[in-house]
């Protein structure tokens, strides 16, 4: 316990290139509500790599195996940050010892896999969070703060793009494999995707289209465009892709309203357009740095005040199966050349 509050403990299961962005998160969360990070051990199956991000991190222990992870009763929390097809069986077996657990996005490849998920936080009674980093940066809360303040009139239109090279896929080899789940849409995509869902509210019907110009040696798909329709009538595009060999690399949400605009960008930060705002018809800077990366920090601190007080947080595991919900639905949609509507039956 930390003096005048508790310590959350955080294990790490699987330590690739992810690992650090959670590592450094743990690093920098600062207390809050009396509720404190702590990094309790790392464990990868490639042993000498847990060594290496210990070492590279200061943390103390590596664990010998993932029996001993899930037999640490002090660590009151596992990060699954594991290929995707692992996250289902990982995820189970640390709830089902008393942990509870934070899972890399995509929560989990299938609807079945995260009801198992799901169904094991219930059985334990403990918490289940997929790693939706994004709806925490500043740059969404910005975003949505703009929007919400009435600046640009009802969303009813929103595009989004994730431009990234082969790297993307080279440093972690898995992600070209069936392993992966799918391709662009589930490792990428899924990002826009929870977030249009948290500022737009539920889908209604998904169409898409994966390219027939492969240019990543890659099982599944390297570029892919998604369109969504909402409940509220409003539609969206998503275009991702690992295929850019040279620039531009970025990332980006924008929405439009009958009244301006607002960009989130993760060059040019969050810019918006509102007369009604402003006084003209300027693109004003709204957040200079989109605070890329910061959201894991906050997205941390949220989920450890959780799991110490049993409070609500902002995402939640239904939040992660909806979100992989719309990327099933995507490649139901892309496999079979017609529209698919929400929920999946």
């Amino acid at each position: 316990m930390a003096e005048g509050g508790q310590t959350v403990r955080v294990a790490i299961a699987g330590c690739g290139a992810i690992s650090r962005a959670h590592l450094r998160a743990l690093a920098e969360a600062e207390p809050g509500d009396g509720v404190r990070l702590a990094v309790h051990g790392l464990f990868d199956q490639d042993a000498a790599r847990a060594v290496e991000r210990a070492q590279e991190f200061g943390v103390e222990r590596v664990y010998g195996s993932w029996t001993e992870v899930l037999e640490d009763s002090q660590a009151d929390v596992v990060a699954i940050l594991l290929p995707h097809d692992l996250h289902c069986r990982f995820a189970v077996e640390a709830l089902a010892t008393g942990h509870h657990v934070v899972a890399e996005k995509p929560m989990a490849t299938s609807l079945a896999e995260c009801d198992q998920m799901l169904a094991a936080a219930a059985r334990a009674g403990k918490r289940l969070y997929p790693v939706h980093n994004r709806v925490y940066d500043p740059a969404t809360e910005a975003a949505e703060s703009f929007i919400a303040g009435g600046a640009i009139g009802e969303v009813f239109l929103a595009q989004t793009v994730g431009l990234e090279p082969p790297q993307t896929v080279s440093v972690r080899p898995w992600l070209g494999t069936a392993a992966g789940g799918g391709g662009v849409l589930l490792a990428q995509a899924i990002h826009p995707a929870y977030v249009l869902r948290w500022l737009l509210g539920e889908v209604a019907e998904v169409a898409c289209f994966k390219s027939a110009r492969k240019v990543v040696d890659m099982t599944a798909e390297d570029t892919a465009l998604a369109l969504l329709r909402f409940q509220s009538g409003a539609v969206a595009e998503m275009t991702g892709t690992f295929g850019l060999r040279a620039g531009p690399y970025e990332h980006g949400i924008t929405l439009y309203g009958p009244e301006g605009y607002v960009e989130i960008h993760s060059r040019r930060g969050v810019v918006g357009l509102s007369a009604q705002r402003f006084g003209d018809r300027e693109v004003h800077a709204l957040l200079e740095d989109a605070g890329w990366g910061s959201g894991f920090r906050r997205m941390w601190q949220d989920y450890a005040r959780g799991v110490a007080a049993g409070s609500p947080t902002r995402v939640s595991g239904e939040d992660g199966k909806r979100a992989v919900e719309m990327i099933l639905a995507a490649y139901r949609a892309a496999d079979e050349g017609r529209t698919v509507a929400l929920p999946l039956g």
